[in-house]
């Protein structure tokens, strides 16, 4: 079951998580309060895991579709906008993930934007055309690797624990809590279709409870290490793209190279997901108009990614987060 845990945390994980950006984006700013809400997020997505799947095993769901119907009393029309929100989502995601690995090169060899978003244009592009179901087994090594990295980088710094000086933004109140819960909601935008192709190793409501804790204690320990570490380094990396890279590069050369790689291929293989999922979801029988839209959305991912990498994650992530909220409410008070 570990192997499904580290699917779903693949899922979650990509340019924004592994960089450290996401985390200083929405929690570090907030200090102590932002500590608060990344531990509400992470019991939030396990509840969403688990209740989705308690959704998906008491009804058979075996499609996007009918989890959408089943929620919604088979509104055609909601049904309609429901599968393209997600659809929205897996194309913005993978433009910011295209972004994501253009920022590397930015930030470490003082490289243009474009010159990252053509090199994994060009490997999306040729795997789009071609098999991607190597990408799980990627995924299934990658995913632990992620992990140890970062509590490695905890544990190298674990100094950074007791450094409890909070750094904290303009905004008051419960602006946490806001973040918290768009964090947990466009996280799980992407997780349903995921936990529906799971169904076949969850079979039981206790081995739901038993992934979606796991899946919450796995997060929970990367996204709190990370949280110190950013703390730390808090005025260093205000103004970097990738902070952990910045912190691996600390310890050395080895670690910053190694760390460097894991979050490349961490965005790769996410991109990779997102973009043939949208290119799946269009149902096109047509191949060279398949070819023709795989082709188009790298060219509109390379424009954009100019944009800016932290600019894409925090204006259009927030934005799908608030309409997939309403579903989570959906199934916590029906289902």
């Amino acid at each position: 079951m570990l192997n499904t845990v580290f699917v779903i945390i693949g899922t979650i994980i990509g340019a924004g998580f592994a960089s450290g950006k996401e985390i200083f984006t929405f929690f570090s700013i907030y200090g102590f309060g932002g500590l608060c809400g990344l531990i509400l997020s992470s019991i939030l997505i396990g509840f969403v895991i688990y209740k989705s799947f308690n959704i998906i095993i008491k009804y058979n769901i075996s499609s996007y579709n009918q989890f959408v119907n089943k929620i919604f009393s088979k509104s055609n029309f909601i049904n309609t906008v429901m599968c393209n929100i997600i659809n929205i989502f897996l194309l913005i995601s993978f433009i910011v993930m295209v972004a994501g690995f253009s920022a590397y090169f930015v930030q470490e060899f003082n490289l243009p934007y474009i010159f990252g978003g053509i090199l994994i244009s060009i490997m999306s592009f040729i795997t789009f055309l071609n098999n991607t179901k190597g990408l799980v087994k990627i995924n299934q090594i990658l995913v632990p690797c992620l992990i140890c990295i970062i509590l490695l980088l905890g544990l190298k710094n674990y100094f950074c624990f007791a450094y409890l000086d909070f750094y904290v933004s303009q905004e008051v109140g419960i602006s946490w809590i806001i973040k918290a819960l768009l964090y947990a909601s466009y996280n799980s935008i992407i997780l349903i279709p995921i936990l529906i192709s799971l169904k076949k190793y969850v079979v039981n409501i206790q081995q739901a409870k038993f992934i979606s804790i796991c899946t919450s204690v796995f997060l929970l320990l990367m996204t709190i290490t990370l949280f110190f570490l950013l703390n730390y380094y808090f005025v260093d990396i205000q103004t970097l793209e990738l902070p952990t890279v910045f912190i691996a590069t600390k310890l050395g050369a080895f670690y910053k190279y190694i760390c460097g790689l894991l979050i490349l291929g961490a965005i790769f293989t996410t991109a990779i997901s997102n973009g043939y999922s949208f290119l799946r979801n269009l149902n096109i029988s047509n191949r060279r108009l398949y070819c023709f839209i795989a082709f188009s959305i790298c060219l509109i991912a390379i424009i954009l990614s100019h944009v800016g990498f932290s600019t894409l994650l925090n204006s259009l992530y927030p934005i799908l987060g608030l309409l997939r909220f309403y579903t989570n409410y959906i199934c916590s008070i029906f289902f």
